[in-house]
């Protein structure tokens, strides 16, 4: 579009509380003027209403102020903020970079512009910014255009940085109008979907919790073979009974908003995973708790009762819980990009890198590469934000 066609181009800004047939008021002058709409944008915001119009002259029997004559009784009538003035090309780019950015946590002064500095300084533009949740806990989605950004990753370091500071959540993901939607949605076990490390507290009734917590450690910050760690550890349990077992199966504490979570996404339609490097003992146990799908996790050997010491079977490790993830795709006849994978630490690594979103929850340092999404709160029912409910629905799930 040249200059010349702009010529005949106005952009009509409108301002009120939200009443009914304001639209239609508007509209229906622009129409018996002739006046073609070629772009609008209108929301209410808490019962206040804005609206965008641009507008062609070129077609109407009437000059631009003999528009604005017309549109002033309806003004008038709705004690509406009218104004209009000729339209300038802004930034508009074919080859735009549109991503979502999902920022949530508790709400206090600040949160937009710290983002928004953020944002700036990479040279990242702002398009559109929505709030999906409001209240003392607020979650607000960002489309951005990020074509100007060389290295995605330095932008989410920066982000988590903030996010961490601050004590927010926050989330990128791909802006795609055709994108499918996520049908699936894979979990680790231990410090994940229950607030312990259900090794750490065999070795605590074993009486060797001081050297399993530590490889526990290692293995998790990726410093130590996550096979020859679990085997180790899994020596020392030797011994063990069922009935202790079973006891620490009965008394495993949920991470805050694991259960209302998985209720919302099995009510949305969700297919629910636990792929674990754990025990299958204490998976199946949550299986039938929470009414999963899909559970994989180590077998411990048992014989007369007893732990014998011994992993029966293949371990699962990272490598193998990133191909369980893409066989759960299979399975359920979808892409992986349509499958959503939550973890805390090393041994997840695959399982995100090969989901379409990858969410960290409150995790060790290595696994943030890995991630396009972080939840450092205490509630994992945050997930829900970062795929894209907004409060409202959230409120009908609970319900």
């Amino acid at each position: 579009m040249n200059a010349k066609d702009n010529e005949s181009l106005y952009v009509i800004s409108a301002v009120s509380k939200d009443r009914p047939g304001l639209v239609h008021s508007v509209t229906r002058v622009l129409a018996d003027l002739n006046v073609n709409i070629v772009d609008v944008d209108a929301r209410s915001v808490r019962g206040h209403f804005s609206m965008f119009l641009v507008v062609d002259l070129s077609t109407a029997g009437c000059t631009y102020d003999g528009m604005m004559a017309a549109l002033k009784p309806v003004g008038e009538s709705f004690d509406l903020g009218l104004r209009a003035e000729p339209y300038r090309a802004g930034r508009r780019k074919s080859d735009k970079h549109l991503m979502i950015l999902t920022v949530m946590g508790v709400d206090h002064p600040g949160i937009v512009a710290a983002i928004s500095a953020i944002l700036a300084r990479n040279r990242i533009n702002i398009e559109k910014i929505k709030m999906i949740a409001r209240g003392d806990y607020i979650a607000m989605e960002l489309k951005v255009d990020m074509s100007e950004v060389a290295d995605l990753a330095n932008i989410r370091d920066q982000l988590y940085a903030y996010s961490e500071a601050d004590g927010l959540d926050v989330s990128m993901r791909e802006y795609d109008v055709m994108e499918k939607p996520k049908r699936v949605v894979v979990f680790d076990c231990d410090s994940t979907i229950i607030q312990a490390e259900v090794i750490d507290e065999l070795a605590k009734i074993a009486g060797v919790d001081r050297e399993v917590r530590r490889m526990t450690r290692e293995a998790m910050s990726g410093t130590l073979d996550f096979n020859e760690a679990i085997r180790r550890r899994v020596k020392l349990l030797k011994g063990l009974t069922v009935d202790k077992l079973d006891l620490l199966a009965r008394s495993i504490s949920l991470t805050p908003g694991t259960e209302e979570l998985i209720a919302a996404l099995r009510t949305m339609g969700y297919k629910i995973a636990v792929i674990s490097g754990g025990f299958s003992f204490f998976t199946n146990y949550l299986k039938e708790r929470l009414n999963l799908d899909y559970v994989f996790a180590n077998e411990l050997e048992i014989a007369d009762g007893v732990v014998t010491g011994s992993i029966r079977g293949s371990i699962i490790n990272a490598e193998k819980k990133g191909e369980i993830l893409m066989e759960i795709a299979r399975q359920e006849g979808v892409s992986p990009d349509q499958v959503v994978a939550v973890g805390d630490g090393a041994n997840d690594r695959f399982m995100l890198q090969n989901a379409g979103l990858a969410i960290a929850f409150n995790p060790k340092e290595v696994l943030k590469q890995y991630s396009n999404g972080m939840i450092t709160t205490k509630s994992i029912y945050g997930l829900l934000h970062m795929l894209g409910v907004p409060d409202e629905k959230t409120d009908r799930l609970d319900g």
